[in-house]
Order: structure tokens, then C-alpha cells, then sequence
């Protein structure tokens, strides 16, 4: 009998959610070659092509698109049916803090995932800023999911996330860039300012908020542009590469994304930390 490897599946989840098979292979702890392997295997199962490439990432051809709906409710169910078998039902309240960003972009089918795997567990979540969320572990958070410029031995590195520019094209011609953030201490502002002014690029901050769908309105309003993690950026914003002549624009360069785990964690708060871990 035909059947899919489920370990290839979630491989070709994880290179759709994080656009790289790099990235794909560090969350399965596979190498790259690896990773590119099991999907050329599942396309020649198939008979179909599952992906294309799309400047330095990945789009879902219609058959790849079909395949990953099938492979998100697979994934889901195999894990299902692993919880209903564990010895200890998991239960409590986590109190999840997470950026704003992953909260709107990369966690809502996680963790509607994870309610479904374990219905017993109340999460309670809260967005804020990385450094604010940092300051409340223990106290507020039994778990946080935050970006930091250097780690230490306290932080779980989840991954290493490029950052980009992003909004609208024509804003890059403006003689001052207009742009839009996030308030002081936000990890994204401090790179973007730091960029521009190692290159000497003149800007001008436009709009200002703590809400990820408040900056989101304003890139497509075209107030202005801003740096994001390129894993978080909605598929309605454009990414900036470079100037309309190629010459490449100022480096944000890139960001830990780190786990902490408050100490004398729950059960409930350890398997939603375990559960986040391998999926993103």
C-alpha cells in the first residue's frame, strides 16, 4: 500500500512556514541536503511539483498548496493520537508572553494545534515587546518567546532570523525615509536606525505603535517602511531587496529568537514549550 512519510511531511511544512530548507533542517535537526532530499522524494511519489523557487525563498505550486493543507490535518492528528496514548493526561493554565509579530504571524495555527492535542490546558497569551516580556518571566509568564540580539545560558535558541525591509517600493526614492516602528527598546527599530546611519541614510519616524496589525495598516497605508524578521512579514507586504538601480540596501543583519521556561515550570507549561520548540 502507498502511504507519506510523516517525517517528510513535517519537513515540508517546516521549509513552507520558515521559506528555507536551511532553516527547515535546524528545526528538524536535519542537515540542508537532507531536507531537499525528502522533498524530491515526496515530488517523485507524487509525480507532481511541489515547489518553485521565489527570489531567495519558496512558493506553493497548486499541488504543493494541496499537499500542505493534507499535511498540516496529518501532522495534526499524529499528534493527537501520541497525546491520547501518554500515561498523564496534561492539564493547567501556561501563561504564554510572545512578540506581538510571531503572535499574529507564526503561532495562531500552532497553538490552535496544540489546544486541539491538548484540550485540557487553558493558555492564556499575552504580546508585548521582547524586553518587556524578558522582565516578566516567573512573575507574569510561565513561558516566553522573545528576540534578543545576544544570548545567554538562561535562553533556548529557537533560531536565527534574518531581518528585512519592507513596505512600499516607491518610499525608498523619498529623500528622507519615512518610517514606521515600534516605540523605544524594540529590537526591530534599534537595527533599523542603527543601519540608516551607518550608511549614512537620512529617514524621518512617521507612525509609531506597539501593535503588530497597527504597523502592518500603516506599511500598506504607505506611511512608511520598517525592518521585520522575514519569517513574520504578512504575504500582503512587499520585502525590499535593494534601490530601483540594485545597490543593495543598509544590513539590519539578523536576531536570536529565544525560548525561556520559568523555573519549577508545570508539566502543562514544559509540553507547550517542547510542542513550540519543534514547529517553529
Amino acid at each position: 500500500m502507498k502511504h507519506l512519510s510523516l517525517e517528510a511531511l513535517r519537513s515540508f511544512s517546516a521549509v513552507i512556514e520558515l521559506g528555507s530548507m536551511t532553516l527547515a533542517g535546524e528545526r528538524m535537526g536535519r542537515s540542508q541536503p537532507a531536507i531537499s532530499l525528502q522533498l524530491k522524494k515526496l515530488e517523485q511519489q507524487l509525480g507532481v511539483e511541489l515547489l518553485t523557487r521565489q527570489g531567495s525563498g519558496f512558493a506553493l505550486t497548486a499541488d504543493g498548496d494541496v499537499l500542505f493543507d493534507y499535511a498540516q490535518r496529518m501532522l495534526a492528528l499524529n499528534d493527537q493520537a501520541w497525546a491520547q496514548f501518554e500515561p498523564q493526561q496534561v492539564s493547567g493554565k501556561v501563561r504564554l508572553g510572545i512578540t506581538s509579530e510571531f503572535a499574529s504571524s507564526l503561532l495562531p495555527k500552532v497553538l490552535g494545534q496544540f489546544a486541539q492535542v491538548y484540550p485540557q490546558v487553558t493558555l492564556q497569551v499575552t504580546s508585548a515587546l521582547s524586553k518587556d516580556l524578558l522582565s516578566g518571566l516567573g512573575q507574569q509568564f510561565d513561558i516566553i518567546l522573545a528576540l534578543r540580539e545576544q544570548t545567554n545560558k538562561s535562553d533556548v535558541l529557537i533560531q536565527r532570523e534574518e531581518l528585512v525591509w519592507v513596505g512600499l517600493p516607491g518610499l525608498l526614492e523619498q529623500p528622507g525615509w519615512p518610517m514606521v516602528v515600534a516605540p523605544e527598546g524594540c529590537i526591530y527599530r534599534r537595527r533599523a536606525e542603527q543601519s540608516l546611519q551607518r550608511a549614512h541614510q537620512p529617514y524621518r519616524i512617521t507612525y509609531t505603535n506597539t501593535d503588530f496589525s497597527g504597523l502592518t495598516a500603516a506599511l500598506n497605508s504607505g506611511l512608511g517602511i520598517t525592518v521585520l524578521a522575514k519569517s513574520t512579514v504578512p504575504k500582503d507586504i512587499p520585502v525590499l531587496e535593494s534601490f530601483s538601480d540594485n545597490k543593495p540596501l543598509p544590513n539590519p543583519g539578523s536576531v536570536n529568537v529565544i525560548m525561556r521556561l520559568a523555573g519549577g515550570a508545570s508539566s502543562a507549561a514544559s509540553q507547550l514549550a517542547d510542542y513550540l520548540k519543534a514547529r517553529i
